[in-house]
């Protein structure tokens, strides 16, 4: 059974990491562990990068973004593949109670015209690392 996962709590534990006291550090890094794995999460999950689609280093920090001109028809056929993607991701075993929850309320941004390009480059990205670990 998975469990959520606080990010405050982890973000907390992660601090003591650099503490003093090997005791505390070595118990903050168990309690770090326990709760991910509580969470039926792996390191993975939470700290992935992907080479191919990081592009940051390419783009100045204080550079405006450039928003790419969609069409109407553009904006559907992304957020067709975007609830089909959505879909899928959801009928996995073992992804996370929040995880679910983030999944359907992207169901809701579609709904409501709130979805956004990023938000399918993020579900493209997670299903591509997911399908990985598969």
């Amino acid at each position: 059974m998975t469990s959520s996962l606080d990010l405050d709590q982890v973000v907390a534990l992660l601090k003591k990491l650099g503490g003093e006291q090997d005791e505390e550090v070595l118990a903050a890094a168990r309690e770090l562990h326990e709760r991910i794995t509580a969470a039926g999460l792996t390191w993975d999950d939470l700290v992935w990068l992907d080479d191919e689609d990081d592009d940051s280093d390419d783009v100045e920090d204080d550079a405006p973004e450039e928003a790419p001109t969609e069409t109407p028809g553009d904006v559907a056929q992304r957020n067709a593949e975007s609830l089909t993607l959505i879909d899928k991701l959801l009928a996995r075993e073992g992804i996370s109670d929040d995880f679910r929850q983030e999944l359907l309320d992207y169901k809701v941004d579609i709904a409501e015209g709130a979805f956004e390009a990023a938000d399918h480059r993020y579900l493209q990205a997670v299903n591509k690392r997911l399908s990985k670990q598969s």
